[in-house]
C-alpha cells in the first residue's frame, strides 16, 4: 500500500499508478521525484506486431494538400479538428451509430475502418478496437504522452490510440479514440 508522503502526492499517485508506461505500484512509497523523473522520461512506445496501424516510417501522405486547400474545402470546424487537431466535445454523431457500414476519412474520403470493427467503449467518441490495414497511422502525439492517429493517406488528424484497457475484444484490442468529425460513415448497400 503507498504511504501518503504529501497532500499533492496524494492526489498523483493513482493517477500514475494506473499508467502502464509508469511501471506498477511498489510496496514504499516513491517520491514526487521519481514519478516526474519517470512521466518525462516516457517515450513513444511501439506497438505489437499485430497491429493494422501504419508505423511514423510508412507515411503515405498521396491526397495531401497544402493548407491553403484544406482551408478552402474545409468547414472551419472541419479544418479545427483534422488539421489543427482539435478534440470534439463528447458525444458527437457517431458515438451511439452502430449501422452497417463503413467509415472514410472526412478530408479525403479513404476508408478507415468498417462497422464490424466499432465498439461501445464508453468514453463519449467513437471507438474502434481495429482499422483497415495501413490507413491509420499512429505517430507521437505532441504531448509526449499519448499515440496520435491519423489518416495514412492525408495526414488528416483523427484522434488517438489506447492498448491493454481490459476490453474484451478481438487481436489486436485497441481502442482508436475517433472524433466524429473526423470521419464520415457510408452505409452499407441495401442498408438504411
Amino acid at each position: 500500500m503507498l504511504r501518503r508522503a504529501s497532500p499533492r502526492l496524494a492526489r498523483i499517485q493513482p493517477f500514475f499508478a494506473r499508467r502502464p508506461f509508469l511501471g506498477t505500484a511498489t510496496t514504499t512509497s516513491p517520491s514526487f521525484a521519481s514519478y516526474s523523473s519517470q512521466a518525462r522520461s516516457f517515450r513513444f512506445q511501439m506497438p505489437s506486431s499485430a497491429t493494422n496501424c501504419a508505423q511514423p516510417n510508412e507515411e503515405n501522405g498521396t491526397k495531401d494538400k497544402p493548407e491553403s486547400e484544406w482551408r478552402a474545402t474545409l468547414s472551419p470546424a472541419e479544418y479545427h479538428i483534422l488539421r489543427e487537431k482539435g478534440t470534439d466535445p463528447v458525444g458527437g454523431k457517431y458515438d451511439d451509430l452502430y449501422d452497417e457500414g463503413e467509415y472514410v476519412c472526412a478530408a479525403c474520403k479513404t476508408p478507415l475502418y468498417t462497422s464490424a470493427m466499432k465498439f461501445a467503449c464508453g468514453c463519449g467518441w467513437p471507438g474502434f478496437w481495429d482499422s483497415i490495414q495501413k490507413a491509420v497511422r499512429e505517430q507521437p502525439d505532441k504531448d509526449g504522452r499519448r499515440v496520435e492517429i491519423v489518416c495514412n493517406a492525408c495526414n488528416s488528424h483523427l484522434g488517438h490510440i489506447f492498448r491493454h484497457e481490459g476490453f474484451s475484444n478481438p487481436p489486436p484490442n485497441e481502442r482508436h479514440c475517433v472524433n466524429s468529425t473526423s470521419i464520415l460513415f457510408i452505409p452499407a448497400q441495401g442498408k438504411n
